[in-house]
């Protein structure tokens, strides 16, 4: 090869020169407070986020935020890998399966005092199990962020077609019941002349979703996950395994669910109108407005049973590393994405979640609506009448240990729910008792 011309020397020292000199420049941000925030998210939320520390970055110019991305699936470790070794960014968001078990480590920042001296700052305009998912050993150490419970998204338009009663206005008069849902399921299912089903009544979970999801069925028949002190399962008790029967026949014995192969491929989605009814939290409604306009569709409650319709309420934490050296500019942070002003953009106007705020959540602005889904009551409705999972330090252990014998169920392996929960219980009682952990 030959050696470059003095021409092409030049170029490459000035090219260096330039890259050095933008390297070593000053810095934008020197006599600022820099802290950094990191989160995972779809993209259209991840601009949002962006968005959101550009507007505080402007609006707070002694603080400059940098956020820092991580894809979902790695988000976990990234983060539990950056704690450890001291490097975790001043800010994070931590979904709440995790919280307990991270918190009891030390490592969240106590954010009790902070509130304390904040004046802007009351608990009680806040929903109680908003705050109370927050809190360890009776101190604040984080605050809710993409929060609410679990209800049902479902398609008017088949509800109209299969000659059906809107499951709203029969929940409104107390007549939406799982015997009502699972006629309702049944009626909706429909198959082709060859013999292929073109559309299901409900879309059942899969194993590793069934649990939380659809707690909802496991408290309408009186039934429970763990016992109150969180030392042994409690799913083997007839309320609990009458419920995973239901979902388990909805599937394999009323055949108005599709099963895991029929799924493949996303063939029967809610948003393809190939699904009457699904369970789901709020954040899935900027993703239904974008991508249905064939059919109309809106929510309603989880179903009656005879210990009533409790469902799940549950959210992310928005907490700040314990070894952070700017905690109050952290919390100022903290405060700014947990506003007023911004829960109106985001929970409001956008519909990204459910706002945290009691007095936002029962506003004109909130309630009513111009776009699906227009029964906002529901919203309101699953977190008035929800209650926590039980999701504890050994959360994430215990509950893959059930998902590896409910699977069974679920795939239709096994047909009998007792004979798969009492097998459960066994797994998930050894975990519980094993106070050592990982």
């Amino acid at each position: 090869m030959k050696p470059p011309k003095a021409r092409q020397w030049i170029q490459m020292f000035a090219i260096c020169a330039l890259g050095m000199a933008l390297g070593c420049g000053p810095d934008p941000y020197a006599g600022k407070v820099k802290i950094r925030y990191m989160a995972w998210g779809n993209p259209e939320q991840l601009d949002l986020e962006q968005h959101l520390c550009d507007e505080f970055n402007e609006k707070n110019p002694d603080v400059h935020v940098t956020f820092f991305k991580v894809p979902a699936a790695e988000y976990t470790l990234k983060m539990m890998l950056m704690m450890a070794s001291h490097t975790a960014p001043d800010v994070m968001r931590v979904d709440h399966y995790n919280f307990p078990n991270l918190v009891a480590k030390g490592y969240f920042y106590d954010l009790t005092d902070l509130a304390a001296k904040d004046p802007t700052f009351h608990r009680d305009d806040f929903f109680p199990q908003a705050i109370d998912e927050c809190l360890y050993k009776g101190r604040l150490f984080g605050l809710n962020v993409l929060f609410g419970g679990d209800l049902i998204y479902y398609n008017k338009t088949m509800f109209k077609q299969a000659g059906l009663e809107d499951p709203a206005e029969m929940a409104q008069k107390g007549e939406w019941t799982w015997d009502k849902f699972r006629e309702c399921a049944i009626k909706m299912t429909k198959k082709g002349s060859d013999g292929r089903y073109l559309q299901f009544g409900f879309g059942a979970p899969s194993a590793s979703s069934t649990f939380p999801v659809l707690a909802c069925a496991i408290w309408a028949y009186g039934g429970d996950m763990l016992d109150k002190d969180f030392k042994h399962a409690v799913f083997d008790q007839p309320g609990a395994v009458k419920a995973f029967q239901m979902i388990a026949d909805f599937r394999w014995k009323d055949h108005c669910s599709p099963t895991q192969a029929q799924g493949e491929n996303s063939l029967y989605t809610f948003e393809g109108g190939k699904l009457g009814m699904v369970f789901d939290f709020m954040g899935l409604t900027p993703r239904y407005r974008k991508l249905i306009h064939k059919f109309d569709w809106d929510v309603c409650p989880v179903p009656r049973g005879p210990y009533g319709n409790t469902t799940l309420c549950k959210g992310n934490q928005l907490v700040i590393y314990s070894e952070t050296a700017h905690p109050d500019a952290a919390w100022r942070f903290e405060r700014f994405i947990t506003s007023e002003a911004t829960e109106d953009e985001l929970y409001v106007k956008r519909r990204r979640c459910f706002p945290t705020r009691k007095a936002m959540a029962y506003s004109a602005e909130y309630l009513k609506s111009k776009l699906p889904p227009f029964n906002n009551w529901a919203f309101v409705d699953a977190v008035a009448h929800s209650r926590p999972l039980p999701i504890n330090e050994r959360w994430s252990e215990w509950t893959q240990a059930f998902d590896s014998e409910i699977d069974n169920l679920i795939a239709g392996r096994e047909r009998d729910a007792g004979v798969v929960l009492r097998r459960a219980k066994v797994k998930v009682d050894k975990v519980l008792a094993d106070e050592a952990g990982f």
